[in-house]
């Protein structure tokens, strides 16, 4: 039987993984295995290209895992698909399915629903289907659907270590440099009101330690760059968070991870492991109000979460915040509160998103409690509750949008609370100051702030250049602006470079072969050269004055800096006349000595020359390298 598994994913991004559709080949015998094609779509497809490569693998089964991302579009592609061939079998699992499949059915005439992990179900369909047999009844799984189906999940989570691992199988192929997800347990320990990730299972199954090593060589064998650690709580029990640690520590240490961490076990122990690795943990915190977790059953020790941040900041992990707008019994006074005691911690990354109401949770079933009004259709966002109104909910969607923005996608974490202390406001008035200054800017609007993916680094960049001097001078401080642009200059371009391309260090054996002053040198793409209003040296003193001494201490004499990156660290160093002039003009086409023409002394030009070439900054003429 030819089986096409389809996944609709969110966004183009290195996490766009088919890790359910892998699972589920993976789990089947060899044979179907074999007849399985794997096939990844994205938002800017079109259903006619999509059902084109779908209908053109020529499939007899065709088997989508759902999501509140894809849902809709699901819906519709089966449709599609059971009019263009109508013995063609629909299969469909996944949360959507999971958490309201009578909704589900209604969209679509499918032959089988799985409802709850798929990887024993799907088996059990495939086989069913293949072998031409009457499907029997079994928990887990609704054949031929009518308009009413009943929610059926499995009596007992399967062993998820009898299954093939999807990346061990070959199902799924790590690409050299790409990224991976790696799931190394499943389920939930606590059970927030508002979550569906452990959906009437208790507590966490983990994968087998030798599945685990066998997939971190893999990873290290193919060169993967990053890895998303599936865990929604790693370092609970701490001892289980340590233990994953260690095998990291072990068998592939030069990755780079991300996880996801609970602040009530973030230990000395735990901080000091993770300082060893390249990777970064985000921390779900949702609210910084007492009440608020309370309310939706989020466990969280709010005196902890300090102990545990100020750990990870002694111990120099990069970790970031989750935070959710819209719960019950919080409204947009206290959750602007929580992102003003969130940002106070200077998190790498602020990750702000609406309360969805999701189908099959403990929230949903309680919204007469809380006068829930949401979205009847994916991602079920919140409208309105009993404290908070649609007006605050749209305005907390476009301060939570303005933080991405700025703070995220402007990288403003290290110079942020440098900008705050300065203009003495809280994050919340200097985010809100931000938005009132970008609406009443030409070619802006509320809309195009809200759409977060238009904007690239250097598009924010340039808001922030705007609104940074529109705040100081308003602020009766005008003689700081050069000072700040120079502050947020340099910040920009240390981000960029530490995110580009390496510079190699130069071919000294050329050096023996020419005479360096008579060669026609160019300068390497991978170098930045920036003007500052001050010194470049001056500047980088700023993070131990604050602004206003610095600006009574230094003048803005000018200066150009140099950017490159080597061995993952960036580089930065401040350039004087000679060597700024020397860069500048080596286009390929002109000697040293052409340019300099008497003004410098060929024995200092060459030393110059030479120290450029060496670290890469000057590279030979493509010409001289082709020879």
């Amino acid at each position: 039987m030819k089986i096409v598994l389809p996944s609709l994913h969110v966004r183009r991004s290195a996490q766009a993984i088919p890790l359910s559709a892998g699972c589920l080949v993976a789990a089947l015998p060899a044979r179907y295995r074999e007849e399985s094609i794997l096939l990844n779509f994205y938002p800017e497809d079109s259903d006619d290209d999509i059902l084109k490569v779908i209908l053109g693998e020529e499939p007899q089964m065709v088997a989508f895992s759902v999501y509140s991302w894809n849902h809709q579009r699901v819906a519709s592609l089966a449709k599609q698909l059971r009019q263009a061939v109508p013995s063609l079998l629909l299969v469909a699992g996944g949360p959507e399915v999971t958490g309201n499949p009578s909704a589900f059915v209604s969209e679509a005439r499918w032959d089988a629903l799985v409802h709850g992990e798929g990887e024993q179900a799907f088996a059990t369909i495939v086989s069913t289907f293949s072998g031409r047999h009457d499907p029997e009844p079994i928990r887990g799984v609704t054949w031929h659907p009518g308009d009413h189906v009943s929610f059926a999940k499995a009596d007992h989570p399967a062993d998820i270590n009898r299954f093939l691992s999807p990346w061990l199988s070959g199902v799924l192929k790590p690409s050299e440099e790409g990224g991976v997800l790696w799931e190394v347990a499943r389920g939930c320990a606590f059970g927030c009101d508002y979550c569906f990730e452990s959906r009437g299972l208790e507590g966490v199954r983990t994968f087998d330690q030798k599945r685990l090593i066998a997939e971190l060589e893999l990873f290290k064998k193919l060169g993967v760059s990053q890895v998303w650690v599936l865990d929604s709580t790693f370092n609970y029990p701490p001892e289980r968070g340590i233990g994953l640690l260690d095998l990291l520590l072990r068998y592939a240490p030069n990755l780079h991870y991300h996880l996801e961490a609970k602040t009530d076990y973030v230990d000395r122990h735990t901080a000091s492991l993770l300082s060893q690795l390249s990777c970064s943990v985000q921390l779900g915190v949702q609210s910084m109000q007492k009440q608020v977790l309370k309310t939706v059953h989020r466990p969280l020790d709010l005196a902890q979460l300090k102990e545990s941040v100020h750990l990870l900041e002694a111990f120099q992990v990069t970790f970031g915040f989750d935070l959710i707008y819209g719960l019950p019994n919080d409204n947009y006074v206290g959750f602007t509160q929580s992102l003003d005691e969130t940002l106070s911690y200077s998190p790498n990354h602020v990750h702000i998103f609406p309360l969805s109401v999701l189908p099959g949770t403990r929230l949903a079933r309680q919204a007469k409690q809380y006068n829930l009004v949401w979205q009847n259709h994916p991602p079920y966002e919140i409208r309105s509750s009993m404290t908070w109104s649609p007006e605050d909910l749209d305005h907390a969607k476009l301060l939570a949008a303005i933080v991405d923005l700025f703070y995220n996608t402007g990288r403003a974490v290290a110079f942020f609370p440098t900008l705050i202390h300065t203009l003495n406001i809280s994050p919340t008035a200097f985010f809100e100051g931000f938005i009132r200054w970008a609406i009443a800017q030409p070619d802006i609007d509320k809309d195009l702030l809200l759409n977060t993916d238009y904007w690239s680094a250097a598009d924010v960049y340039r808001l922030q250049q705007g609104y940074l001097e529109a705040c100081l001078r308003q602020a009766g401080m005008g003689y700081l602006v050069s000072a700040v642009l120079d502050l947020l200059c340099y910040h920009f371009h240390y981000a960029e470079t530490l995110l580009g391309e390496e510079l190699p260090p130069g071919p000294e054996a050329f050096l023996s072969e020419v005479d360096c002053w008579e060669v026609p040198w160019q300068r390497a793409r991978q170098i930045q050269m920036v003007p500052f209003a001050y010194e470049i040296f001056d500047l980088l003193e700023m993070e131990e004055l604050e602004l206003k001494e610095f600006a009574s201490l230094f003048r803005p004499v000018g200066s150009v800096a140099i950017f490159w990156r080597r061995n993952n660290d960036v580089v930065c160093e401040s350039l004087g006349e000679d060597f700024l002039r020397l860069l500048k003009n080596c286009d390929g086409l002109r000697t040293p000595k052409e340019i300099f023409a008497g003004s410098v002394p060929a024995e200092t030009g060459r030393e110059m020359v030479e120290f450029a070439v060496v670290e890469g900054l000057l590279q030979p003429p493509v010409s001289s390298l082709a020879s």
